[in-house]
């Protein structure tokens, strides 16, 4: 890399290792990729085979790639995350497979390790019965395909069997009753295994990893492009686990009186402050929520977990809109309240936090990756002048961010002298270097120092239900419940969610409830493509369960549709505890759409609609 020198007119990129370490260096989108992946090599703890992945995107590059940096999709300055491949990594069990015999032209593709052999299955087929191949582990820790024939070998000679000679067992099982294991996630790369149970654990000296025909390089210890680190989705299972983990901690038998949250609408965050604070609330029982309405009444609903749910959705929208939060809606980050110092309002609104998160499985969905990356003990890098969210100061810091010359710079940092003064950045500037020092520390001050006591009190707040050490030891775990934006619903996602109660197949009232249903799904996928506003797909599951989307862990039993056959009742109901939704019986999909429509927008509270 020293015979290249970085361009001062390149795009800056920055990256991410799988440690928390940053780097960034600057590059013309038109130099081989290969110069990239010198510079990401040049890490103390790289591999010899890794891949690099742009936080947005879904395809990732390996090391190997050739072609100039745009070939790959990188066009602009970003952030790409990296991922080291180890030989170590390599923990999948021997696998059989089975072949159909009109497929002898076509080649298999069999990686051992990083060792890639291409074999045809036409001379598999024709030799396996005289056992002509086996599988041997080379000298190097690489698997390969070698011939026990009198035909030249294609691999260094090996050391050990990596399975038993051929005759022992034939090399093609017939396919188990299994079911099919896969390695990719994309239909396309789809490649069907099965296991052998007869294989004993004893008779493998090594594991080997099989891809499919595109020759398409896989991490083999962990699914494609799953991890934060690679900009993708969770890992659903991964998250499953660690939430298991920490409602263990959840006695939901126990639910102590200090543990009852007395709830009004309009105001969710101060009712809950008072909760919070009380001395004897306890995060680690049940909670007791009740809705009071407008003439302080209870709303009757008994808190079998419905309101549960809603309250939670609302406590995380009210901390979501609150004061210690700025910046853009999806991208939040703290700000500065001397009033909330004092009170310690980031503390206890983190606590808040972690019980919506443990409680509930309700994220935030808005955190700035700054703020997350913080709060995980990430290096974040410098700060950006547009990070500022005080207009008026960004203004000032772009002024003289901008200035050609030492005068023009001197100038806009006297208009900015108040500003400046305050947080210790006010100085005479003698070259165009120092004007871009000072605007740097002016920025990470702004965005970084002058919060920092503020962001202690924010992180001893996580440290409920045991949310803090999960966050770092799981970053990538939970990095879309936190900082990406929630998954849209779907209809398919509803039509899929409820069993439905029918009556006996051929009544009458059968009749009327498959029409229904028929209604039903019309009018989800009408709400999807906008034809209900202010409707959405995401009310209809409140009014059915309390929650805006389905929780991580699930609910606690599967919602279900009944059927009003009443003529009196011609709007939908529901019972957010139990998880029922009744639909009303109309003649005419208008007539049905208009009253669930009318009914889900006139119903905010609990019981009937």
């Amino acid at each position: 890399m020293s015979a290249c020198e970085e361009p001062s007119d390149g795009v800056l990129i920055k990256f991410k290792y799988p440690n928390g370490h940053t780097n960034m260096r600057k590059f013309r989108l038109s130099e081989p990729i290969q110069i990239l992946f010198d510079f990401v090599g040049q890490d103390d703890i790289a591999s010899e085979i890794f891949v690099v992945q742009e936080a947005a995107s879904s395809r990732s590059v390996e090391s190997s790639s050739s072609g100039s940096i745009m070939d790959h999709g990188i066009k602009a300055s970003s952030t790409l995350y990296v991922l080291w491949f180890s030989n170590k990594d390599v923990q999948v069990n021997v696998l059989h497979f089975y072949f159909l015999t009109r497929m002898k032209t076509e080649c298999v593709l069999i990686c051992a390790s990083s060792c890639i052999m291409h074999v045809c299955l036409q001379e598999i087929l024709s030799d396996q019965q005289n056992g002509a191949y086996a599988l041997h582990h080379t000298s190097h820790g690489q698997s390969s395909l070698s011939e026990t024939s009198t035909q030249p070998s294609l691999s260094e000679p090996p050391t050990r069997p990596l399975l038993p000679e051929p005759s022992t067992r034939p090399l093609l099982p017939e396919p188990s009753t299994q079911p099919p294991l896969t390695l990719f996630s994309q239909p396309q790369e789809i490649l069907t295994l099965y296991d052998e149970p007869s294989l004993s654990p004893s008779s493998v000296q090594e594991p080997i990893i099989i891809l499919d025909e595109q020759d398409e390089s896989v991490s083999q210890n962990q699914p494609p492009v799953s991890t934060h680190h690679l900009g993708g989705p969770v890992d659903e299972i991964d998250l499953q686990t660690i939430l298991k983990k920490m409602v263990s901690k959840v006695d939901g038998r126990f639910c102590p009186t200090s543990n009852q949250i007395n709830v009004c609408r309009d105001n969710v965050l101060l009712c809950s402050l008072r909760a919070f604070k009380r001395r004897f609330f306890n995060p680690e029982a049940k909670l007791d929520v009740v809705f009071v309405d407008e003439d302080d009444n209870g709303e009757g609903a008994v808190d079998e977990g419905g309101p549960t749910r809603e309250y939670l959705r609302l406590l995380m929208r009210a901390v979501h809109q609150s004061n210690i939060f700025e910046g853009h809606e999806k991208d939040r980050q703290l700000s500065l309240d001397t009033q909330a110092l004092q009170t310690k309002l980031y503390m206890w609104v983190a606590k808040m936090i972690a019980v919506c998160v443990v409680h509930g499985g309700v994220g935030p969905h808005f955190f700035s990756e700054r703020l997350f990356n913080q709060i995980c003990g990430i290096p974040t890098p410098p700060a950006m002048v547009d990070e500022v969210c005080d207009h008026a100061f960004r203004e000032q810091l772009i002024k003289i961010q901008e200035a050609t010359t030492v005068r023009e710079a001197n100038s806009a940092i006297a208009e900015a002298a108040d500003s400046l003064s305050i947080i210790g950045a006010l100085r005479h500037v003698s070259s165009l270097e120092e004007k871009d020092s000072l605007v740097q520390s002016a920025a990470d001050f702004f965005v970084n120092g002058r919060l920092a006591t503020a962001l202690d009190q924010f992180v001893e707040g996580l440290k409920t239900l045991g949310l803090l050490e999960e966050l770092r030891k799981n970053p990538a775990v939970f990095y879309n419940m936190f900082v990406s934006e929630e998954i849209p619903l779907q209809a398919k996602d509803l039509c899929t969610l409820f069993d439905v109660d029918f009556s006996v197949q051929g009544s009458n009232r059968r009749d009327r409830e498959n029409m229904t249903i028929c209604f039903w799904r019309d009018w989800l996928i009408d709400i999807e493509e906008g034809e209900c506003s202010p409707v959405t797909l995401e009310k209809v599951l409140e009014f059915t369960s309390g929650a805006s989307t389905v929780p991580p862990l699930g609910f606690p039993h599967r919602p279900q549709i009944q059927f009003l056959h009443e003529g009196n009742r011609i709007f939908p109901e529901a019972n957010t505890c139990i998880l029922v939704l009744r639909l009303p019986l109309h003649s005419s999909y208008e007539a049905f759409k208009q009253h669930m429509i009318e009914g889900i927008l006139q119903a905010p509270t609990f019981g009937l609609a």
